[in-house]
């Protein structure tokens, strides 16, 4: 419960809280959306602020256009500032988050519709490996009305067990999510069921398909959802059969990771950061960001709509000028974190926050990751250093390093949105998995040689237009 006495909180870190609240109670996406504000005072002008540069459109309240949400800002009274009445809807257990996320899921489910009836997936065994949330378990039942016969693998820091126990009562096979120690023989399990199409996140089961003689036999092709997943993938000399690069799609690169993880990842890290919403207060901090990419592009707006100072370092000299051109001060990491409260690494690249970051950090400084692989704060190095850990709360703990310098991890380097929130926005995924559907189509019917493929431009073309008819529906 957000227990503000706004009386004695500045209207930005007001608006912060109210936005961060609305994330939380509908896990729904703040750009591209209409939102109305009442009143006029400053706690309003800071929220329609913060809107603004998101990406929302804010419209006046009696203009008498279909809107979200309609911010109470007059009185600056926090449990009143959200007014639309679905907000009050339970969304506790994970059956009702579930429906939640299909209701607002239109894209996903009219691809679907049309799969089912093509008669496609009859039949077909069609593995999942995302991270398991209320919308993966919205495209898991998608495809099993579509007639596949759905599993899912599930890593264990990626798994919301209550999604899982759901999903299994509902008789779809859900392997993993137990613990690190049984992932591979839980893997190798999976794997065993001789898939037709591999849904994977991160390509580590794609590989691990590459790597296993005879694993792939029955597999059509697999579909890739991530940048960091295809990386890899693009290094192999050759790949033994197609793989659908789901991430380079126009209506997941240019959604997907800047605006949803961009918001789901600063969203969370304020919420771990401030767990009693008293307004740690992101106006006026400052956060360095490390990478500019889509992903770290979209944080730094997201940073800044809601009054925060950014600063930029990615050794992509090209990158490095963009964000520039952006407006933001850019320089050496190593430089940049010195001052900053908050750092973000947002490249996707092992060892991105090194030893050396750490060190030069000011003590005290919060330390996440937004999107990530594996060590890409490299705190194992400073463990062996002689640091130590010190338990804060859950997915937060302090590593006091040898030098007596104390960083505040958040999730020890994990892929922050996935492992301590609720994943990405709901629009975001009806969009990304959307494209999974055209994917899984695209496998079945393209007759595609081994390697990686592009979505086709009209699937991608096809996916924006149904988002645009159904916006105002969902």
């Amino acid at each position: 419960m957000y227990g503000l006495r706004v009386e004695k909180t500045d209207a930005a870190t007001w608006a912060e809280l109210v936005l961060r609240r609305y994330a939380r109670q509908t896990n729904r996406l703040i750009a591209g959306r209409v939102f109305a504000v009442r009143g006029s005072g400053p706690y309003a002008d800071a929220l329609r602020s913060a809107l603004i540069g998101i990406g929302a459109r804010v419209v006046a309240p009696a203009s008498g256009e279909p809107v979200d949400t309609c911010f109470e800002a007059e009185p600056p009274d926090l449990f009143a500032a959200l007014t639309a009445p679905y907000l009050d809807e339970p969304r506790d257990g994970a059956a009702e988050r579930i429906a939640w996320a299909r209701r607002h899921m239109p894209v996903l489910e009219a691809l679907g519709q049309r799969l089912a009836g093509s008669g496609l997936l009859a039949g077909r065994r069609v593995g999942i490996c995302l991270v398991l949330e209320p919308k993966t378990a919205v495209l898991a039942r998608v495809l099993a009305e579509a007639g596949a016969e759905v599993s899912l693998y599930a890593h264990p820091e990626e798994t919301d067990a209550a999604v899982a126990a759901e999903l299994r009562d509902g008789g779809i096979p859900v392997f993993g999510g137990l613990d690190t120690e049984s992932e591979d023989a839980e893997q190798d399990r999976f794997l065993a069921q001789r898939l037709h199409v591999l849904i994977d996140d991160g390509s580590r089961l794609i590989r691990r398909l590459i790597a296993t003689p005879g694993a792939a036999s029955a597999l059509v092709g697999a579909a890739e959802e991530t940048t960091s997943g295809l990386r890899p993938l693009r290094e192999l000399a050759e790949l033994p059969f197609p793989v659908i690069a789901v991430n380079d799609a126009r209506t997941k690169s240019l959604f997907d990771n800047a605006h949803g993880t961009g918001q789901s990842c600063l969203l969370t890290i304020l919420d771990l950061l401030d767990p009693d919403r008293a307004g740690w207060g992101l106006p006026g901090r400052t956060v360095a960001v490390a990478g500019f990419g889509p992903v770290g592009e979209g944080f730094a707006r997201n940073v800044r709509a809601l009054g925060g100072k950014v600063l930029v370092a990615d050794p992509d000299p090209v990158a490095e000028l963009r964000a520039r051109f952006t407006g933001y001060r850019t320089g050496p990491l190593e430089d940049l974190v010195a001052e900053a409260d908050l750092i973000v690494s947002a490249s996707g690249y092992p060892h991105t926050i090194t030893p050396a970051v750490l060190a030069a950090a000011r003590s005290g400084a919060a330390v996440a990751v937004a999107g990530g692989v594996e060590d890409e704060v490299d705190w194992r190095i400073a463990l062996d250093a002689g640091g130590t850990f010190e338990p804060v709360r859950e997915h937060v703990e302090d590593l006091r390093l040898a030098s007596g310098n104390t960083i505040r991890l958040l999730d020890r380097g994990g892929c922050i949105n996935c492992t301590a929130g609720e994943g990405n926005p709901i629009e975001i995924m009806d969009l990304s998995f959307a494209v999974q559907l055209a994917a899984v189509e695209l496998l079945f019917t393209g007759h595609l040689s081994p390697g990686l493929h592009p979505i086709p431009a009209a699937a991608d073309e096809l996916i924006a237009r149904l988002a645009l008819d159904r916006s105002l529906e969902s």
